[in-house]
């Protein structure tokens, strides 16, 4: 997970969840421009957005949604995952 929100309030938010995957903070919005991803409007935010990136850096899923409320199902990353050679 990227996130502009600063590292506590990211962490927080995955404590209060029990999430344990890593969170990093994208300071500046640098990862999120390089992605392609930024919400012009905002300036600052991404647009949602799901990767599966394998190990050599190439993207094998990608989906962007303009409506923050819309995201990939699931078994949709689920599957881009379990495509991944170990």
């Amino acid at each position: 997970m990227i996130s502009v929100d600063p590292p506590a309030k990211a962490q927080g938010y995955w404590r209060d969840h029990g999430l344990t995957f890593p969170v990093l903070y994208d300071d500046g919005s640098a990862v999120i421009r390089r992605y392609g991803v930024l919400n012009e409007r905002t300036g600052v935010l991404p647009h949602p957005t799901a990767l599966v990136i394998d190990r050599q850096g190439i993207v094998r899923y990608a989906r962007t949604d303009e409506d923050y409320r819309i995201r990939p199902p699931a078994s949709d990353l689920l599957a881009a995952l379990r495509a991944l050679k170990p």
